[in-house]
């Protein structure tokens, strides 16, 4: 399965609309859900940033929403890890939780089942990123 059609997947598990970008005027960030599938992991996939060109600047925008209008919040790697927890409708962008320098994934505490639904806010780091740079690994 290509990321794109995982991530389309993990969307149409969503609430309608719950991965779409905000029309203007709207906030200036879209959380990241996590837990909302009852009896499942937090966030459903772990995977890792893959194929980024050599000669570009090197690194995967992590941003504040789902497409290049917003903010962009963090910078991952080539082959840094990051959890799938949901993507945009049309499968371009993920929603993702990821560790930072230092922290192991575990410390993210979306590899198990919540008791509900919330928006993530940390320890670990968490924003949207291109699906075309992102390999899953399980899940």
């Amino acid at each position: 399965m290509t990321v794109r059609a995982a991530a389309f997947a993990i969307a149409m598990c969503l609430p309608l609309g719950a991965a779409s970008a905000p029309p203007a005027g709207s906030p200036s960030e879209v959380p990241v859900m996590v837990g909302e599938q009852e009896d499942l992991d937090a966030c459903g996939a772990w995977a890792e940033v893959h194929g980024l060109n050599p000669k570009g600047d090197g690194f995967l925008a992590v941003r504040a929403g789902p497409g290049v209008a917003f903010a962009m919040r963090d910078r991952l790697r080539e082959r840094d890890g990051l959890y799938i927890c949901g993507g945009s409708a049309d499968g371009v962008w993920l929603s993702v939780v990821y560790p930072r320098e230092g922290q192991d994934a575990a410390d993210c505490g979306v590899s198990s089942a919540l008791p509900k639904p919330r928006a993530y806010r940390g320890p670990c780091g968490w924003g949207w990123v291109r699906a075309d740079w992102v390999r899953i690994l399980a899940g």
